[in-house]
């Protein structure tokens, strides 16, 4: 980055004292219309080094996503074969029944099964987002409990206990199975968000670090999009075949759908592993293109579904003021300026205040200036202008030389506007991001992506198991699971 970052040392320096550094293209026919534009361009060596840069980082973020996408790929799939009862849940476990064996001899022994969140000892929910099987049987054995240690039960209590004791391992089974989903569930809807905004973040910074060194998107910056985008389906469709799975038990268990979803879930899941996507370059451009159009749309629907998961309280507590402040940078963005840009609109300010300091110490343009202010406008009362730099005399004679006349002087302790100069190179230098994107648009995962993630996670919290089940199918990209589902879909709701 060394060149990069020099030019830009440079752009910002000479933009403080004037042109003194800066190589002629040219010039402007008007002196006093004079600008660093007319004077500067960023060198193709910069140019490659940036981009060089930008691809190697963002090629090193999908690299860090795809090994947590194979991590939550393992366990969905390993889920999904556990239920289908092809895999113990463990290394060295027995194998067990399939669910819907296990459901149908659990109906047959009576027991009630309902899904619902885990909670903690004061019966409050651990975490919204997880869920676990509860039974009749269980819960009766509780309150038992002291009557068998005591050995006060009935005989009837007795009888009840040990006919229960029979199917204990089915229902083990079961709520291991229920469990090892909701948790693959879980991860794999986490990670959809988390992705599908940092896929945004890095495209954002593509575009805003483009604009500001004055480079076109090329081919292989769009190769870098569709990587992104490939990885970001990649997770929905992990995400919605566990969603579905977890919308299935909850419609089985809770509201009398028919078992047999279970295994076409499941079994049409498994064989579309490994997943994969396509993304193709109409798709990435148009991503890139649309950016800008709905940011505040996004933040919107974004802030709607985190309160519809968490809550008024929880979000406005946890979430609200980073999402506003994250949301602030991608719409100061939007007008980001070029390097060239950012010099002339520098050097404007700049003979603006050594027009103001001709005539008082401003505070303000003191600020900017430096010393300068001052001699700016000890020159303005004298008419001697030897004692100022090549750069700031370009500026006093663009902004009507000596005046007629001036105000009295104010005495002031100022700072060095070199090191002002310098303070303004080193932030882009460093790589400042406050506002961090140039947007994001119609492909913003909020609007399908996010959206449709936190539409699952909400309904499953809530118990509506045909919301999940329809947001799995908007989520899923894969041909084919969007089939199974719907037909799982019929004979999980009648009517």
């Amino acid at each position: 980055m060394k060149l990069a970052l020099g030019s830009l040392a440079l752009l910002f320096a000479t933009s403080s004292l004037g042109c003194a550094f800066m190589t002629p293209q040219g010039g402007a026919a008007d002196p006093s219309d004079d600008k660093p534009s007319n004077h500067f361009a960023i060198p193709k060596e910069s140019k490659d080094i940036v981009r060089k840069s930008e691809q190697d980082a963002y090629l090193r973020g999908i690299e860090a996503e795809q090994e947590q996408l194979d991590k939550n790929e393992k366990d969905a799939l390993k889920a999904l074969n556990v239920a289908l009862g092809k895999q113990p849940a463990w290394q060295g476990g027995a194998m067990p029944d399939s669910s819907s064996t296990a459901l149908k001899a659990l109906k047959t022994a009576k027991f009630k099964l309902r899904i619902e969140p885990i909670t903690d000892g004061d019966g409050k929910a651990v975490n919204d987002d997880f869920l676990q099987l509860k039974d009749s049987y269980t819960d009766k054995m509780q309150t038992l409990q002291r009557k068998m240690i005591e050995k006060t039960a009935s005989k009837a209590e007795m009888r009840e206990m040990q006919e229960g004791s029979k199917y204990i391992m089915k229902l083990t089974d079961l709520r291991t199975q229920v469990q090892q989903v909701s948790m693959a569930t879980m991860m794999a809807n986490s990670y959809v968000q988390t992705m599908s905004l940092s896929q945004m973040m890095r495209v954002a910074q593509l575009v805003k670090s483009h604009k500001t060194y004055e480079m076109d998107m090329n081919d292989e910056d769009y190769a870098l999009v569709k990587k992104g985008l490939a990885s970001q389906r990649r997770a929905e469709a992990i995400a919605a075949s566990t969603t579905a799975m977890m919308a299935a038990y909850q419609a089985v268990i809770n509201s009398g759908g028919d078992p047999k979803a279970l295994d076409m879930i499941a079994q049409s899941t498994v064989d579309a592993f490994p997943i994969k996507v396509e993304v193709t370059d109409k798709e990435a451009r148009d991503y890139v293109a649309a950016l800008s159009q709905n940011v505040a749309k996004v933040k919107v629907r974004y802030e709607a579904m985190l309160r519809k998961v968490h809550g008024d309280k929880k979000y406005e507590r946890e979430f609200k003021s980073g999402i506003d402040a994250m949301f602030a940078q991608f719409e100061n963005a939007q007008n980001q300026k070029s390097a060239s840009q950012m010099a002339d609109d520098h050097w404007s300010q700049y003979k603006k205040d050594i027009a103001t300091c001709k005539t008082k110490i401003d505070p303000e343009a003191e600020g900017r200036l430096g010393p300068s202010c001052k001699e700016v406008y000890r020159a303005a009362q004298t008419g001697d202008t030897s004692q100022l730099l090549p750069g700031t005399k370009q500026a006093y004679d663009q902004t009507g030389g000596t005046p007629s006349g001036g105000a009295k002087g104010a005495k002031a302790m100022l700072g060095s506007k070199e090191a002002n100069a310098l303070a303004g190179a080193e932030a882009v230098a460093n790589g400042d991001v406050d506002g961090a994107l140039d947007a994001a648009g119609k492909m913003f995962p909020a609007d399908s992506t996010i959206g449709a993630s936190l539409q699952g996670i909400s309904a499953l919290k809530k118990g509506d198991a045909k919301g999940a089940i329809t947001a799995a199918v908007s989520l899923v990209p894969v041909p084919g699971l969007k089939e199974a589902f719907g037909l799982a879909s019929k004979l999980l709701f009648k009517g």
